[in-house]
Order: structure tokens, then sequence, then C-alpha cells
């Protein structure tokens, strides 16, 4: 079990949240961390769906209802509404995340929000790894990593909501590398600025349900 993967508060995520939420599922809750964040900050009643076994159980100590089971093999009709959804560094994981997220619109209320961070594949060492050096390695963590299934740039990340029923409220970039202003750097900073996706590791994405 990677723990880095399930004991994340993600913070970052905390910051971008629009509603102030009552009641949340997180999908692929991991230990509970960032849902018992969520409680501290709103009082809300949060459900996590968790497929490591070890993680379910730590999570259970710390949020209202945890279920561990595939989220792909989940029936959510046996759910109820929700105010926020979130997907932390889950839908690449996924089979069909596409699905999920569709079916998941009947989860939300009319005016709740669904939250994901994503990977974003057009990062900088993709390109540099792919292209300069001919290689696509999948390594224990990281873009690459072995379990990912899917691969998203910031457009596919929107056309995922937009094309099942969503309108995506907000894309925010996490996880930006920092370049120092040297002479040596002043190709990476152009690139940088005039393509700022390329030195994004995450984005966030915030949806609401069409209406």
């Amino acid at each position: 079990m990677k723990n880095e993967y399930y004991c994340c508060e993600r913070r970052e995520v905390l910051d971008l949240i629009p509603n102030v939420p009552k009641t949340v599922l997180e999908l692929g809750c991991g230990e509970g961390g960032f849902g018992s964040l969520l409680k501290q900050t709103y009082q809300c009643n949060v459900t996590g769906i968790e497929l490591c076994a070890k993680a379910a159980t730590k999570a259970k100590k710390q949020l209202d209802r945890v279920y561990n089971t595939s989220i792909e093999e989940f029936d959510f009709t046996q759910l109820g509404k929700f105010d926020l959804i979130v997907a932390n560094d889950l839908l690449e994981h996924l089979k069909d995340p596409w699905n999920v997220v569709s079916t998941l619109c009947n989860n939300l209320c009319d005016d709740g929000c669904f939250i994901a961070s994503i990977p974003n594949i057009r990062h900088h060492k993709i390109f540099n790894q792919l292209f300069i050096k001919g290689n696509w390695e999948y390594v224990e963590s990281g873009l690459l990593d072995r379990t990912h299934l899917r691969f998203f740039t910031r457009k596919t990340m929107m056309e995922l909501f937009q094309h099942n029923q969503y309108v995506v409220k907000s894309i925010s970039p996490i996880n930006v590398s920092n370049i120092k202003a040297r002479p040596r750097n002043i190709l990476r900073l152009l690139l940088k600025y005039f393509l700022p996706d390329l030195y994004t590791l995450q984005f966030v994405v915030v949806a609401q349900k069409q209406k």
C-alpha cells in the first residue's frame, strides 16, 4: 500500500471548494484524511468509498460511513444526494471514468459541486521522456503510476465533465513547477509563460450539473 496515496489531507483542494457542503461523497477516500479535514471545516457528513481494505478500516474511524468496495462495481442508487462529490487523484485509475462521472450526476444536488483533482499528462517531464529520450516507463507513483489506466490533459479533463451532463465552473492548476529567473532558464520561463500546462502537475476541476 502506497501510504502517500492514502493519508494525504489535500489542503490545496480544500481551498478550491466553492460551496459549504453538508453532505459529501468522497471517491477513493483512502484513510480518511481529506474527509476528516472536510468534517472539521464544514461540520459535514462524509461518506467514503475505498477499494483498499486497510485504508478503508482506518477511514471508518474518521468518516461517517465507508464502503470497502470497487467504485466501478458500486451501486450508487443506494445512496442519496450530496452537496459535494470529491475525487482526488482517482478518476485516472478507473477503466471507465466517463461512466462513473455520468452516473454520479444523479447523486449530486442541483446546486452541488463535483470536484476532482486529476494529473496532467501534458507535463514537460512526460514530453522530455517520450519525445527526447523515447521512453514511456511506468513507475510506482506520479504521472506514470503503474495503476493509471487513463490519461488526461486540461482539455480532456473538461470534456470528461462537459460531455456527461456537467458545466465546468473552474479548472485550477495545482503543484506548478517553480522556475528561478536565471539566464540558463530563459527558455523554460518562456515556455511556462506561453504554455503553462507544461509545468502543471495536476488540475482541479469544479463542475456542476447542467440546468
